[in-house]
């Protein structure tokens, strides 16, 4: 067993050691693989995770305009944050906790004036994360000219000519009031469809009529009906929903039209992207789910104390991220096992080849070169994943995915190397020695 465990851990820094793997079983190779997915996975977890509070602090710009917006120490403009079981409450000096948009300096000047630093952006809107949009539905021709109709005048095209057109969606900013006249015209419609449609909308009157849904949920319901039956299928413009949510507004008029420097903070989570001093550019989310309830930032307290209180807000929302991060870093790990799996076995077999062509026989098969290279597996792997931490900290977050991957190849490749050429000399030597024994 010690033999074994000094072989293991020490082959990588042994040419002896490492040559004992011909001796021993494949079942090195395997655990040295399952060490590595381990190792990879940590180093592309650990490089997303752990820089973030020294990106934050590189970002003065992004800190000052959290401060302004959390932090403000002005009677007028200051607003307080309550956490509620993970849910964002917000008010400003002498208002209410309501549901509603409380900071806007994307269509807000005033608030622009308090709120922004540097260029940064803020939206503070504690509505919920279901509240319905108001939209535009209209249609642009394919030819390039950007001819723009209605829908309306769409659906009277001929099958032909709607050929010509691509729907698409505007996102007023505002949400969408479902009122009682609003829900009869959604009616009025859905009386002429099918069989089908009809009989859902006579169900949902039958669930508000018995108490099974409030009038809430049957106008919202009515509504979907309507939508998804008079409009085409929005998947492009929602990932989870079959009518148009006002969050996605945000998304759609700013982030997606290129906004990079913004914070927008919701009533079950947040969204930023900060540029640091360095040039680099960074998006995160966070949640509210690991925070203790009450007040965020207490009035009274001094300015730094209350800077600091903002900072650790939105580190603390990051590192609520973790188990999602977790996961995503995961299935990357898992979706790549055949290719990380081939990896030692492409460098056994450039490795066994070059020792063919350079006649070092002293390593006979293919296998035998395999168990070599997979006692450097592990090590490799650790030396990846400690090595993506730290440059995590100082390169762009976009390489993180990619970097354990190419650093635990070309580790994998150098050893392997190193070992070829080492068992070349010695190789060389013994057969000078032989010679001289021979002419002797």
């Amino acid at each position: 067993m010690k033999t074994w465990v000094q072989f293991f851990s020490l082959s990588f820094f042994s040419h002896k050691l490492s040559k004992e793997g011909t001796k021993r079983g494949y079942t090195n190779l395997l655990l040295g693989l399952i060490l590595a997915f381990a190792f990879l996975f940590l180093g592309m977890f650990g490089g997303d995770m752990l820089p973030f509070g020294a990106r934050y602090n590189r970002a003065p710009d992004f800190a000052e305009t959290v401060h302004a917006v959390l932090a403000n120490q002005s009677d007028a403009h200051h607003i307080e944050i309550e956490i509620n079981k993970g849910v964002l409450k917000a008010k400003k000096q002498g208002g209410e906790y309501t549901e509603s948009l409380v900071v806007n300096t994307l269509g807000n000047e005033a608030d622009k004036q308090v709120y922004s630093v540097g260029g940064y952006d803020v939206v503070l809107d504690t509505r919920p994360a279901n509240t319905l949009a108001e939209i535009q539905a209209y249609c642009v021709s394919n030819d390039g000219q950007g001819l723009e109709i209605s829908y309306e005048e769409y659906l009277t095209l001929t099958a032909v000519a709607k050929l010509n057109f691509q729907f698409q969606l505007r996102y007023t900013g505002n949400p969408l009031v479902l009122d009682d006249q609003l829900i009869h015209s959604y009616k009025q419609y859905i009386a002429t469809l099918g069989d089908e449609q009809k009989a859902e909308a006579e169900k949902l009157q039958q669930d508000l009529t018995a108490g099974a849904i409030t009038k809430e949920q049957y106008d919202r319901s009515i509504y979907q009906l309507y939508f998804t039956n008079y409009y085409p299928s929005i998947a492009a413009y929602e990932g989870s929903s079959k009518v148009p949510l006002l969050r996605n507004y945000y998304y759609h008029q700013y982030i997606k039209a290129g906004k990079g420097k913004y914070l927008l903070i919701f009533d079950d989570y947040l969204a930023a992207s900060f540029q640091t001093k360095g040039g680099q550019m960074y998006s995160f989310y966070g949640y509210y789910n690991n925070m203790e309830d009450g007040v965020l930032i207490d009035r009274g307290l001094e300015e730094d104390t209350a800077n600091k209180a903002a900072d650790d807000f939105i580190k603390q929302a990051f590192k609520a991220m973790a188990p999602i991060t977790a996961y995503a870093d995961g299935m990357n790990v898992f979706s790549l096992i055949p290719l990380i799996a081939l990896m030692p076995l492409v460098v056994a077999l450039l490795i066994h080849s070059i020792m063919k062509l350079r006649g070092v026989n002293s390593i006979r098969t293919f296998g035998d070169v395999a168990k070599i290279v997979g006692s450097y597996i592990w090590f490799s792997a650790f030396l990846s994943a400690a090595i993506t931490v730290v440059l995590s900290f100082i390169m762009p977050p976009r390489l993180v995915l990619a970097l354990p991957l190419v650093i635990f190849f070309v580790a994998l490749v150098a050893r392997s190397i190193v070992f070829t050429v080492t068992e070349a000399k010695a190789h060389k030597k013994r057969l000078e020695q032989m010679a001289s024994q021979t002419e002797v």
